[in-house]
């Protein structure tokens, strides 16, 4: 029988990767299945969460072709600082091209690249080996948006009955730490 379920594996396991783990309760057909950080205690502290919440029996992993090589993770969220990801993208690609194993997809938390040239190599590199691609954005538990969720149901349901779609705008708080503009 065909797998039917997608298996995630997160490299990263800080506090942004949490963010992503709590957002796939509810989501279905998904488990997440692995998580790779350093340091490590990260990587285990992340797959516990996750196994907590209910989102997929999530082990720790000692390095990113080692997750890739696991048959049951199909995709990965990479959610490392943002100073490492064409390090990153560049042990996917070549855990891939030697045969460690395969995956369907990628996403990259925001942002895709410190600059332009980054971001573009990020997707060549995707392209290299035939990878789905995805970008994140994760805000969805941010105390701004919960309130605001909050607001549009009680006041406006009430009024005009089940809301379909809401913009809004928020400006952000970051960086929250040093090494968003290392490099």
């Amino acid at each position: 029988m065909k797998n039917t379920r997608l298996g995630i594996g997160f490299i990263g396991g800080g506090f942004i990767a949490r963010f992503h783990i709590k957002s796939l309760i509810g989501v279905r057909d998904t488990d997440v299945l692995g998580v790779v950080s350093k340091p490590r205690d990260t990587a285990e502290e992340a797959a516990i969460f996750a196994r907590e919440i209910g989102v997929g029996d999530a082990k720790a992993y000692d390095s990113i072709t080692d997750m890739v090589a696991d048959k049951n993770i199909h995709a990965l969220w990479i959610c490392a600082p943002n100073f490492t990801r064409i390090e990153v993208m560049e042990e996917i690609v070549h855990a891939i091209e030697t045969g460690k194993g395969e995956l369907i997809g990628v996403t990259c938390e925001k942002p895709l690249g410190r600059n332009v040239a980054e971001a573009q190599r990020m997707l060549e590199l995707a392209q290299k080996v035939d990878l789905l691609d995805g970008y994140l954005e994760n805000q969805v538990f941010s105390p701004s948006i919960t309130r605001g969720k909050e607001i549009i149901w009680a006041r406006g349901a009430a009024t005009t009955g089940r809301p379909f779609l809401a913009r809004a705008a928020e400006e952000h708080s970051g960086p929250h730490m040093p090494w968003f503009w290392e490099g």
